[in-house]
């Protein structure tokens, strides 16, 4: 808390509005730092778990194209933690597939994605 003679005209005024919201009645000049919610919601994602989510729904966005027709139609992206994909397929051959082209979707992933965003793509049959 400031002292009121020293603050600036937008912060008297950003107090008076928050204690008119709030109800209150005028008290001493609250002096707190302004954060946008650009500074508060990567934060918020990250504790919340959200970001894993938002990466696994860009990689399904892009896995028909990445992938190619074949796989896409056998394949499901159903996972991703801390960098790891998890694919799941749907026969032994795919899987197969799969292993032989681990290389090159995770290049064309991280290309599409963004450098470094996929580490590893582990993939299941069932």
């Amino acid at each position: 808390m400031s002292d009121p003679r020293k603050a600036s005209a937008a912060k008297r005024h950003r107090h008076w509005l928050l204690t008119q919201w709030r109800g209150l009645s005028d008290g001493p000049l609250i002096d707190l730092p302004v954060k946008s919610v650009e500074d508060v919601l990567g934060k918020v994602m990250k504790a919340a778990g959200l970001s894993d989510r938002l990466m696994l729904d860009e990689v399904l966005a892009a896995w028909q194209q990445v992938a190619g027709e074949f796989i896409a139609k056998n394949t499901l992206p159903d996972g991703y933690t801390r960098g790891v994909l998890q694919v799941r397929c749907t026969q032994p051959s795919v899987h197969h597939a799969l292993l032989m082209e681990k290389t090159t979707l995770l290049r064309k992933l991280n290309e599409h994605l963004g450098e470094g965003k996929i580490k590893d793509v582990r993939i299941r049959h069932g």
